[in-house]
């Protein structure tokens, strides 16, 4: 309980929220870390963790990437399955091998939140946040248990409903939302992956995807009809499914238990601008992107990355600047690159999911969808274009 005055409060302990951190500690601006959650929590939340290659150098930025490079799995090619014909994007033939992982998120907020606490980064863990407030045209930030944490920005970085999400006013924003009519069944299971690089499957009944997770669990996917729950689908009905959909050979995709069922929900989400006053949005707090490229915690960090080269500037290189102004310059350039991430993702959805039943000009829009498909199969140049956007942005300077 208390009082603790900072430059920065950022709200949430994920990839984002600790990414953001982390560079504005190294850069010598105070910051104060708040979470819900205990660290065994936050460690214990299992996600999927695929890492584009300015991910994966800032990372190395920040000094954080030694398990990343000894314990990922490097990504190196994508392939697309549909009526027999397998088209495999190498990236190495066609980009020349850039990096980018696959590594378990849970295990990059352990690496993250460990070395922001060993490097002497302040954290309040296990005080849900309950209120935000303004003393003095600062904002402030009340926990549960009465600590009052005054900041001269305040982050939100724990998603859609975080606490300081909820307390802006919903009419401060414009907000773009869009369910796709498309839902996945993810499956985590203890079993190795049937190939080595990440695979998407159409077929008649829908959808089914491998991503890579370790040497010994895979995560798969399935599209489920509307209306259909978990317990329609037993451990029986997933593997002949994706034996089915996949095209697989008998003993290909070996089984072993489920570790994980979830139904997810394909959907887009934009609010506008990334800022209010003095609170910034970084992540899920400000836009949300179907699973279809796993763009999600690339573009959260990618977020942190130049919100904290801007909060880094201003507090150690200009600090009589308009604060307002730095968050609104930050909230323009992030929402260029958004929009720009949102549409490959628009473009992977259509390409991994057909028409909906019953949709208008069901046909033609199949015929398109195979069409650019077969077009990545025999157009280099466009498969390279495709690859560079896949894999993402080179990390800017300066950040």
């Amino acid at each position: 309980m208390g009082t603790i005055e900072t430059q920065v409060a950022v709200v949430g302990a994920g990839p984002a929220g600790l990414t953001l951190a982390t560079l504005l500690h190294q850069r010598g601006v105070a910051c104060v870390v708040i979470d819900k959650f205990r660290r065994d929590q936050l460690v214990a939340r299992s996600r999927a963790g695929f890492l584009e290659r300015r991910t994966a150098r800032l990372l190395d930025h920040l000094g954080r990437s030694k398990r990343l490079h000894a314990e990922g799995l490097p990504h190196t090619a994508c392939e697309f399955r549909c009526d027999g014909e397998v088209v495999r994007l190498d990236y190495a033939d066609l980009c020349g091998g850039i990096p980018s992982f696959v590594y378990p998120q849970h295990e990059l907020v352990a690496d993250l939140l460990d070395g922001y606490v060993s490097d002497g980064g302040a954290v309040l863990l296990g005080r849900p946040v309950v209120g935000l407030g303004t003393e003095r045209a600062l904002p402030v930030v009340r926990c549960a248990d009465g600590t009052v944490v005054r900041a001269e920005v305040v982050v939100e970085a724990a998603g859609q409903y975080g606490p300081v999400r909820a307390a802006l006013p919903a009419d401060a924003f414009t907000q773009y939302d869009v369910r796709h009519g498309v839902r996945l069944l993810g499956v985590l299971a203890q079993t190795p992956p049937f190939a080595p690089h990440t695979v998407y499957g159409q077929h008649r009944d829908g959808f089914a995807g491998q991503m890579l997770r370790s040497a010994e669990v895979t995560r798969l996917y399935l599209e489920v009809p509307p209306g259909e729950s978990l317990e329609d689908w037993p451990e029986a009905r997933i593997w002949r499914e994706l034996d089915a959909r996949l095209a697989l050979p008998p003993g290909a995709l070996r089984r072993g238990p489920v570790l994980e069922r979830s139904l997810v929900e394909m959907r887009t989400w934009v609010v506008e601008p990334m800022h209010l006053g003095r609170v910034a949005l970084v992540g899920d707090a400000a836009h949300i992107v179907p699973p279809s490229g796993g763009k999600g915690m690339n573009l959260a960090m990618a977020d942190a990355a130049d919100l904290a080269a801007a909060l880094g500037r201003h507090f150690c290189e200009d600090s009589a600047g308009d604060l307002g102004e730095v968050l609104a310059a930050y909230s323009r350039r992030r929402l260029a690159d958004v929009w720009q991430v949102q549409e490959f993702s628009h473009f992977m959805l259509h390409l991994q999911h057909g028409p909906l039943p019953g949709a208008p000009d069901a046909g033609y829009l199949e015929k398109l969808r195979r069409a650019r498909l077969f077009r990545l199969r025999d157009d280099p140049a466009y498969a390279r274009a495709f690859l560079e956007r896949y894999m993402g942005p080179e990390l800017p300077p300066g950040l």
